[in-house]
This record gives C-alpha cells, sequence and structure tokens, in this order.
C-alpha cells in the first residue's frame, strides 16, 4: 500500500449540492491545482446519482472512458484522484450482523471500479445522511456500523481508504453524542478522516474533542473546508481571502461548481495563505483576473461566511455609491466570471433596495419568492 505524506493532502473537493462539473470543467480545475501545488482531487458530487442516491447502479462506459481520461490527465499533472460513494442512505446495515456481503460487494466492486480506471485512492461518506439510523433500520450504534462497512472494504482496497463521518464537525455531536467515538474507536487506526473542525464552516480548524485532537496529532484528520462552500447560502458569494492561513498544508477546500470562481478561489488560497498583506495580494489576484475596481468598493459583502459562532448579524454601513458600483459591475463588465457573479451582485442590490424601502412593489412581485413577497408587503402595512 501506497503511503501517503499527510503534508501533502490539499486541494479542491467537488462535493456540493446543485452543480455538477462537465469533464472538460475538471481538468481545467486540476491544471490549476498543478500551478498552485495542490495534488489531490476529491470526486465525491452530491449531484452525482451513481455516487450517491443510486450508488447500487453502476456507470456506464462513456463515463467510465471519461473518467479514465480525466485521471490521466491527474496523473500527468501528479494529481491524486480520490473517488468517493456514499452509501448511507439506504444501505443494508442488517446484513453486517447476518454476514451477507451483497451491499459490501457492491461498494467494493464500485471503488475497484474507480481503482482500474485511475484513481489513485478511494473514499466511502456517510455525512448528509438523516438522523434517523435507530428508527429507520431498528439498530444501535450508528457511529460502530459505519466504521464497520469502511473497515470490511479497506481489507479488499490495496490502496489507502478514506472516510467521511456522518458526525463529520462537533456542531453536529448533539444529534448523536455517541457517534464520533464509537466510529473512531471502531475504525481502523490507519484511515483518513475528514472532518470540518468545531463548525460545519470555519475559518480556523479546530476541535473540543480529545479523540479528534488525538487523530489530528497522529496525521489523520484532512480538514474539509466549506469557507467558500455555497450550496447552503446560495444567494451569497465568498470570495474574500483565505482565513484558515495555517492549514494550506492539510486542507481540502468545498468549491462552489462555478468553474471560473473555483478555479480563482484555489488561486486565492495558494497565494494569500499565511502572508501578512494577503489584502494586497487579493486584491492583485483578482484584478489579473479581470475584476473592476468596482469590485472592491463593494466587496465587503463577500469576504467571508456568516459563521454558527458569531451569533450575531454584521451591520455593514454603505453609500449611495455602492448601487452606482453594483450598477457598472452588472452592465458593464463582461467575462466568464462576471457571468458567474451576476446573480449573487443582482440580489445584492435588490436586498439593499428592500432594506431601505427602496424597492418597488412591482419590483418585489418580479423579483422575489412568494413567501417575500407577503413578508415584505406586511411590512408596508
Amino acid at each position: 500500500m501506497k503511503k501517503i505524506n499527510f503534508k501533502n493532502i490539499k486541494g479542491y473537493i467537488e462535493g456540493y449540492y446543485g452543480k455538477l462539473l462537465s469533464w472538460n470543467d475538471r481538468i481545467k480545475i486540476l491544471k490549476t491545482l498543478r500551478d498552485n501545488d495542490m495534488k489531490f482531487y476529491f470526486y465525491c458530487p452530491k449531484e452525482d446519482i451513481y455516487q450517491r442516491l443510486h450508488w447500487r447502479n453502476k456507470y456506464n462506459k462513456e463515463w467510465a472512458k471519461s473518467f479514465n481520461l480525466f485521471c490521466n490527465v491527474a496523473k500527468k499533472y501528479n494529481i491524486n484522484v480520490i473517488a468517493g460513494i456514499s452509501p448511507g442512505l439506504d444501505f443494508d446495515f442488517e446484513s453486517l450482523i447476518t454476514e451477507k456481503k451483497h451491499d459490501l460487494n457492491l461498494i467494493n466492486d464500485k471503488l475497484i471500479f474507480f481503482l482500474e480506471h485511475g484513481a489513485s485512492y478511494t473514499s466511502i461518506l456517510f455525512d448528509d445522511i438523516p438522523n434517523n439510523f435507530e428508527k429507520k433500520f431498528g439498530l444501535e450504534n450508528e457511529g460502530v456500523f459505519h466504521a464497520k462497512i469502511i473497515n470490511e472494504i479497506s481489507k479488499n482496497i490495496k490502496e489507502n481508504i478514506f472516510a467521511v463521518p456522518r458526525i463529520y464537525s462537533d456542531e453536529l455531536n448533539k444529534e448523536n453524542p455517541y457517534y464520533i467515538k464509537n466510529f473512531l474507536k471502531t475504525l481502523n487506526k490507519d484511515i483518513f478522516i475528514f472532518y470540518c473542525g468545531k463548525y460545519i464552516v470555519s475559518k480556523n480548524f479546530k476541535s473540543d474533542f480529545k479523540i479528534i485532537k488525538d487523530k489530528i496529532k497522529k496525521g489523520l484528520i484532512i480538514n474539509w473546508d466549506n469557507f467558500y462552500a455555497n450550496d447552503y447560502c446560495p444567494k451569497r458569494l465568498i470570495i474574500g481571502p483565505w482565513k484558515n492561513k495555517n492549514l494550506i498544508e492539510k486542507s481540502m477546500i468545498n468549491g462552489t461548481g462555478n468553474i471560473f470562481t473555483d478555479n480563482l478561489i484555489l488561486e486565492i488560497i495558494n497565494k494569500t495563505k499565511n502572508k501578512k498583506n494577503k489584502i494586497s495580494i487579493w486584491k492583485s489576484i483578482l484584478t489579473n483576473h479581470g475584476v473592476p475596481k468596482d469590485f472592491f468598493q463593494i466587496c465587503k459583502y463577500f469576504l467571508s461566511p456568516g459563521f454558527t459562532f458569531e451569533n450575531k448579524i454584521k451591520k455593514i454601513t454603505y453609500n449611495e455609491n455602492f448601487l452606482l458600483n453594483i450598477e457598472n459591475l452588472l452592465w458593464r463588465w463582461k467575462s466568464p466570471l462576471s457571468r458567474e457573479w451576476y446573480p449573487y451582485l443582482l440580489n445584492l442590490k435588490h436586498d439593499l433596495q428592500i432594506l431601505n424601502n427602496e424597492l418597488t412593489f412591482n419590483r418585489i412581485l418580479k423579483t422575489q419568492t412568494n413567501p417575500l413577497q407577503i413578508k415584505l408587503k406586511r411590512g408596508d402595512n
């Protein structure tokens, strides 16, 4: 089995909802990873139905051919592809007790398929499944069952296997306080684990759990970084300098699914990481990508996500020039990047107009969803 240098596990995660990259887009990401000294691409898109919803089904020959080509390009660029499967929605967990192997065999076959078609490593993911294990499957010790699946599969996989637990951050622990302890105590000791830290969206990677801290010390935890991800907040775009300044050597970045934006994000991370003058470097990067000066006048709305631990709404002041800057960006800036940013800029414009009671009733009817139309109309009464 090939040993992985933990310090070199850095790269891109295609692990978001709502977007599915084309193979050409993925190859563009590979080029950006190569140019920014990142060595891993984690293929686990939620919108690939054969990866998650219908994980038991096989990929067709055309997909296999495209995946193989993608992996060959990755190897040419010295990039490792991790390919994952997410069986947790409907795996036959009782089969682990009865020692039937049907679902285990299907997982094994798919991961072998990934390896045979060029993947460097494989992964089993249990993230984002309902907190109903006991009720749905009539079993206890969910974390133990998840770990046992990974352990069984790892016996047959020749390369290192990666795992994503269902409780993938401290803040999820309230759903099942015993899960992460049971999972990690059962899991084979040499398996790498993706974890988000204390919060699902963080600006630094910490954990209050001793068992996680111990794994970090042993180099077995990889930070699944959701700083730039926006599938949970689709009206927002996060494009500021990277906050996790000390994590570049042990983090992988979950993207947005907007190809030009994600390539830009990877460059921002690599070039700003632990620099003291990261703001000026960040502005230079965006300028080199054709972002107009108008954006830097309104950029405070795009710098970072809202963090769980803040428990407050940031109060950002603005003046009338803000809308002029947004207007210029909306109607005068034309590029592949501007097309990806258009809906975020337009949403911001509408929200600022709503805040100041400047969005006319007719525009509210045209631009807002029905629940917001009703809410805003009530505010007029």
